[in-house]
């Protein structure tokens, strides 16, 4: 693929193809600097718009060589409600393959669920947060905490598909409900449409209530 460095920037941010009037990409920057070996560096404030998406950083490096783009300290991606506040974000931009990383990665998402499609937040923490656009799947690795609806849910790993409206925790799963009940599994694979959930290998404590 031929490169071009083109006077603010690169236009195919988040794109890996052609860019048209109705799709492009904002960039703004108290410095820039122009090194060689298509090496870009912002200082002083980075802000990065595109259709519904913004992220903001205090400093980024893109590499054109290698079409990476890097962002770090206070790094914070908005799209829509949802939210991602990380110290540094890494992105393929051909591969539209991004990874939040560098210390805790804080994260809000909004997911649909139940017949009147009804909006609830997925609060989560974790050491990474990997996302491929083009899947639509977000990998969270190293102790994740989530909390969803009335769950509070720390695992090794949690990944969520878009395309199939499912919640997948791994490793040391422990589930703490809101009345008091807990279970541990190996394996949770959770229905974020209907609210249902199937866990492997589980061990639980829940309280019986009393017929009246």
């Amino acid at each position: 693929m031929q490169k071009k460095i083109i006077c603010f920037f690169l236009l195919i941010l988040l794109l890996a193809g052609t860019v048209t009037a109705e799709r492009r990409v904002f960039i703004t920057a108290e410095t820039t600097r122009y090194l060689r070996d298509e090496v870009i560096r912002f200082e002083d404030g980075v802000e990065i718009r595109y259709e519904d998406m913004v992220v903001t950083a205090l400093t980024g490096e893109y590499l054109g060589e290698k079409e990476e783009l890097t962002l770090k300290e206070n790094v914070e991606a908005v799209q829509e409600k949802n939210r991602i506040k990380s110290p540094e974000m890494w992105m393929d931009l051909e591969e539209e393959h991004i990874i939040f990383r560098g210390g805790r990665v804080e994260s809000l998402f909004y997911f649909q669920q139940g017949e009147e499609e009804e909006e609830l937040p997925v609060e989560m923490w974790s050491d990474t947060l990997e996302i491929w656009q083009q899947r639509g799947e977000m990998l969270a690795k190293g102790d994740v905490k989530a909390y969803y609806d009335d769950m509070d849910m720390e695992a090794d790993e949690v990944l969520i598909e878009e395309e199939k409206d499912l919640l997948t925790a791994t490793g040391n799963v422990y589930v703490l409900r809101d009345d008091g009940s807990w279970f541990r599994a190996e394996k949770v694979e959770y229905n974020i449409e209907d609210g249902t959930f199937v866990a492997f290998k589980m061990e639980s404590e829940f309280e019986l209530r009393e017929n009246p």
